[in-house]
């Protein structure tokens, strides 16, 4: 696991949540950006405390989490 890939990743949720709250999965994030899902879940978990003015929640878990993005409310 790299800086970079870790901000990539930072990247991309910062941009999912630009629009309305959206719900992700850590795979398509990582077909997105061409890096191992396992790669990406350990980033989204370390994130979650990381991000100001994003709400990064894990959601709902099936075969794999779902993690609810969205800007935080004023």
């Amino acid at each position: 696991m790299t800086d970079l890939t870790r901000q990539v990743v930072r990247t991309y949720v910062e941009q999912q949540a630009d629009s309305e709250p959206t719900y992700l999965k850590a795979r398509e994030i990582a077909d997105d950006i061409g890096e191992t899902p396992k790669a990406v879940a350990q980033h989204l978990h370390r994130l979650q405390t990381e991000l100001a003015g994003i709400t990064l929640e894990q959601w709902g878990r099936s075969k794999s989490i779902t993690w609810l993005v969205q800007k935080e409310t004023e």
